[in-house]
């Protein structure tokens, strides 16, 4: 009994330094009829890294343990693993009858989005999976899990002939920047305007992910009051416009010089524009510092 204490301190010690991956072994759990299977196989995870994924999956859950695993069991197989763990009193391995476990296939797709999104809640509706494959199988996870409906491709790892697909729905909930009020066309959008708020989002790459993201933007449409703030409503605020006279600095911290000039075409901070100096009529090249004012390249 001590023995396995210092063990579990030792493994909660680890767990704690690392800080990030976290590990949950549910007490019962469904796999594929594989010949051999690893902890990989039926774990849940969040911030999976790929160091971590590569040391479970060359852990294998010896074949006695299959029907049933104790806490303790468990806490000798994982305690080389820098992760934070929630471990069963029991483990129970269940196998399915089909040759790919849709439990299985679920649960390493969720993996895979709690990867990059530990925050999301994701929901995995799995709505065919290969019937002639062999149940030593892998899918390939790089592939677009944003998108709402997905083709996995799915082979046998130890016969490279046998292959097939598995069809998915993804739904994706996480907190995303919402408007809390309307907003018009030009209006540039501040810290009041916006409120973080868990929604489904149906296209993640476009759609901003904080609030201070999109600070100082300027709405390209209008917005009504709840709505999610994607990419294609909102513009940088544009701090100088085609006609208007700046100050345009010239120099070095040590030694500056402002002169005015003419604005030939609009932009945002940071942009580079022309700007024409009216009294040479040259024209220079300058970035926009903030409104109205520039710095000549």
């Amino acid at each position: 009994m001590m023995k396995f204490l210092i063990l579990a301190l030792v493994l909660s010690i680890k767990c704690f330094a690392a800080g990030e991956v976290e590990l949950v072994v549910p007490s019962t759990v469904e796999v594929s009829p594989r010949s051999q299977i690893s902890v990989y196989d039926i774990i849940e995870a969040k911030n999976l890294t790929d160091e971590v994924m590569t040391s479970l999956q060359d852990i294998l859950i010896p074949d006695e343990k299959i029907k049933g695993m104790s806490k303790g069991d468990l806490a000798k197989l994982l305690h080389t693993v820098k992760a934070r763990f929630v471990l069963p009193n029991d483990l129970k391995i269940l196998k399915s009858t089909a040759p790919v476990s849709r439990m299985e296939v679920e649960r390493k797709i969720k993996n895979k989005i709690y990867s990059e999104c530990a925050s999301c809640d994701v929901q995995v509706m799995i709505s065919n999976v290969p019937q002639n494959i062999d149940s030593d199988w892998a899918m390939d996870l790089n592939i677009d899990l944003s998108k709402k409906n997905v083709m996995i491709p799915v082979y046998g790892t130890k016969n490279s002939s046998s292959k097939g697909w598995i069809v998915a729905e993804i739904k994706r909930y996480q907190n995303v920047p919402v408007v809390n009020r309307s907003v018009r066309v030009g209006d540039v959008l501040t810290e009041d305007m916006l409120v973080l708020e868990k929604r489904e989002v149906v296209n993640i790459r476009d759609t901003y992910q904080s609030v201070a993201a999109l600070l100082g933007m300027q709405a390209t449409r209008f917005l009504n009051a709840g709505q999610v703030v994607q990419f294609s409503d909102v513009k940088k605020e544009q701090l100088v416009k085609k006609g208007q006279m700046v100050k345009a600095i010239v120099g070095t911290s040590s030694f500056e010089v402002a002169i005015s000039a003419e604005v030939q075409e609009g932009g945002s901070a940071g942009d580079v524009v022309k700007v024409k100096n009216l009294d040479s009529q040259k024209v220079f090249a300058a970035k926009i510092i903030e409104r109205g004012v520039v710095r000549i390249e």
